[in-house]
């Protein structure tokens, strides 16, 4: 391993956002270096929860039937009181109706959706490099020299044009742009755990079960498993996970579960951990970017932690491919920190409200009191949506815009920057542009020839209030799904604002 490399794009780590960003880099032509430091892929559950904004992003990248063949299918989120006669409904919340071609969450171990990745990533020409550290970066004018180490010692310095930082929480690129994870701990220790039960509870959703002793949460995994996760631990439950997982997580259900409800099988793998609600003040630099838990932790109860990387790596990639090419102006690689620093500080809202309500029902178990009211339906289908990571929205980025002509009503949701609706079907890498309505062929024939292998202009399909327009207009939807820029006409002087929008933030290719 020995002499010095080069390398346009590394990517450090090989979790579920690095092997995203890698593969999604590569359907767009850009072949990315990946190195992690773990010797082999990890077997264990970690984080589970894909949700339905998530199922739409790995559908537009070619692996979501994979997803769905692997994964066990969540329609609802439960929540149950423990008393002394058994488990008490107290809520429910379903995905149904949520605005999504997949209304479910999909449950599978961590290690089978980083091996889901992985096989696209070889299939696209990619590949992972492991037992590889990285000891150091240090940032350049033109690049990122990175000290490499392999696991038998020899060391090599590569020069990378762009590093993407996926290493997890403990990130040696978040380490060297200076980057602390701003925030705070929630209290408590809790467990996490890959195990076998039997339990009468239904396995087409989540079971949240609050006790005075604190709370078991459950969800269904593939073969008959579950991931639980329980809280808060003492420290002699901490002390017997150090001795026997199996016994501490039988223990640990068995004071917060009453007898006979549910029997610990087997134990495949448990960890204590502390939950945390962290994102850093910087997720980029000139040629560093930080995805996933480099950049950002939030509390597992939403179920959002990994989604959120997916989708950082999801906004990085198309836009670095851009720049790559020769065919983006700063504008670009800038937007990727404005972009995801909101939808991520939206996340942390999400997950936190989510634990909020976690710990209340706990509260309410200890103290006997009700719990709260139930929500205004409407109050109820935003945080289901929210959850679902469908209401994430860049309205107000440098790269959203719109052009309305004099006297225009208020234009229906979606508006610049929302998630277009029917984005699950866009699997170019290109951007599209559709228009409603007349339409001087002469002008899109111009926008064609200008933007060529960037714009794919195209008649629309469909009802235009579904794209955020009254009636006529156009419709920029970016590759990664988000609408750029809106136009309520087709005229010579809506065309015009399009193409100052676009030349913004790309480089035309002909006049």
């Amino acid at each position: 391993m020995g002499g010095s490399g080069e390398a346009a794009v590394l990517v450090i780590g090989a979790g579920p956002s690095g092997l995203f960003a890698a593969a999604e880099l590569a359907r767009h032509g850009v072949h990315a270096r990946v190195v992690e430091r773990a010797p082999h892929p990890h077997h264990q559950a970690r984080a589970t929860a894909l949700q339905p904004g998530t199922l739409e992003i790995l559908q537009q990248a070619g692996v979501l039937d994979r997803v769905l063949d692997a994964s066990e299918r969540l329609a609802f989120a439960r929540v149950f009181q423990a008393s002394d006669a058994g488990l008490r409904r107290q809520s429910e919340l379903a995905f149904a109706g949520v605005g999504c071609d997949w209304e479910y969450q999909c449950c599978l171990p961590q290690w089978r959706t980083e091996q889901i990745l992985a096989d696209r990533l070889a299939e696209l020409g990619g590949g992972v490099e492991h037992g590889v550290s990285v000891t150091s970066l240090t940032e350049r004018d033109d690049g990122v020299l990175v000290e490499l180490e392999a696991a038998d010692g020899t060391r090599r310095s590569l020069e990378a044009a762009w590093v993407i930082g996926a290493g997890g929480a403990h990130s040696m690129t978040r380490e060297s742009m200076g980057e602390p994870l701003a925030g705070s701990t929630y209290p408590g220790t809790s467990l996490v755990g890959d195990v076998q039960v039997t339990a009468d509870l239904p396995r087409d959703g989540s079971a949240l079960i609050a006790s005075p002793a604190g709370y078991v949460l459950l969800a269904p995994l593939p073969g008959s498993r579950w991931i639980t996760f329980i809280g808060d631990l003492s420290d002699a439950e901490i002390a017997q996970l150090d001795d026997s997982a199996s016994d501490a997580v039988a223990a640990a259900m068995g004071l917060r579960i009453p007898p006979g409800v549910l029997q610990v099988n087997d134990v495949a793998w448990a960890s204590a951990f502390r939950m945390h609600r962290r994102v850093a003040d910087r997720l980029a630099d000139r040629r560093r970017f930080l995805l996933g838990d480099a950049g950002h932790l939030s509390s597992p109860f939403g179920g959002e932690g990994l989604n959120s990387g997916l989708h950082d790596a999801h906004n990085l990639a198309w836009k670095l491919a851009l720049e790559l090419r020769g065919r983006a102006r700063a504008t670009l690689l800038d937007s990727f920190e404005w972009e995801r620093q909101a939808a991520d500080r939206h996340v942390l809202q999400v997950s936190d409200r989510l634990h909020q309500l976690a710990y209340a029902a706990v509260e309410s178990a200890r103290s006997g009191s009700p719990a709260a009211a139930p929500a205004r339906p409407e109050d109820v289908a935003a945080l289901v949506r929210a959850r679902s990571m469908l209401d994430i929205s860049y309205a107000g980025s440098p790269l959203v815009g719109e052009w309305l002509a004099p006297g225009t009503a208020t234009l229906p949701a979606p508006v610049p920057g929302d998630r277009y609706p029917a984005r699950a079907g866009m699997t170019s890498p290109r951007h599209a542009l559709a228009f409603f309505g007349a339409a001087a062929e002469q002008e899109l024939a111009w926008l064609r020839r200008r933007w060529q292998g960037i714009v794919d202009v195209d008649p629309g399909s469909g009802d235009p209030p579904n794209a955020g327009l009254a009636a006529d207009g156009t419709v920029l939807i970016r590759p990664d799904g988000y609408i750029g820029f809106l136009t309520t006409s087709a005229d010579h002087a809506a065309l015009s604002a399009l193409d100052d929008h676009l030349n913004g933030y790309l480089v035309p290719g002909a006049a």
